[in-house]
């Protein structure tokens, strides 16, 4: 043998070397993305509870913290809308500035965010109960008609605690019932059922 194919056959076994190598980086890379792809199949799998707890806890009026966030909650604990919102052209002009819910004398009456009572007595004749809410939802104020507290002016609530009950008459619907209402700082009102409807979070792609 010359020293010509000599080096010749050295050049292949290199190349062969060269070429097995990065066969085994591109095996090395595929068993990886399997890996990866198996691991997100089987956590898409263990997810599928929660799905359903999700779907059943929509159901209740309660919001999911995983899934879904609402920023506020229901002031009943079952909630039936018998009067809906229906905002004026002008705040001067007449409409209907809340949400009417079923109720009973007695019910009692939870925060649907964290907030402060700011007002407990007599307007117009009918008893009523603000509670006014901080920044995490827009420094906004809920208004409950009829609904009567022993807390005192002044006292701080937690979303979700009992702070008041329905007792009194309304003028918001022929039977009992508790009107719920919601605005901001100039008293512009807004429909408080867009604050307790679920939201899915995505991530967009980059």
């Amino acid at each position: 043998m010359d020293s010509r194919e000599y080096r010749r056959r050295i050049r292949r076994s290199r190349m062969s070397d060269d070429a097995k190598e990065r066969d085994r980086r591109r095996c090395a890379a595929a068993m990886i993305i399997c890996v990866s792809a198996s691991a997100a199949f089987v956590a898409c799998c263990l997810r599928v509870p929660s799905a359903y707890a999700y779907a059943d806890s929509i159901a209740a009026g309660d919001a999911v913290q995983t899934e879904c966030q609402s920023s506020m909650r229901w002031p009943l604990e079952q909630p039936r809308i018998v009067g809906v919102y229906d905002a004026p052209a002008k705040q001067w002009l007449s409409g209907h500035r809340g949400v009417d819910l079923q109720a009973q004398a007695q019910d009692a009456i939870l925060a649907p965010a964290d907030g402060t009572i700011a007002f407990s007595g007599k307007v117009a004749g009918k008893s009523v109960v603000t509670l006014r809410h901080g920044a995490d939802v827009g420094n906004l104020t809920s208004t409950f008609e009829p609904a009567v507290t022993t807390r005192a002016v002044g006292t701080s609530i937690a979303k979700g605690e009992r702070f008041a009950h329905v007792e009194g008459d309304s003028e918001h619907c022929s039977a009992q019932c508790l009107h719920w209402g919601l605005k901001g700082i100039g008293r512009d009102y807004s429909d408080p059922s867009i604050r307790v409807k679920s939201m899915r979070i995505g991530l967009k792609e980059v």
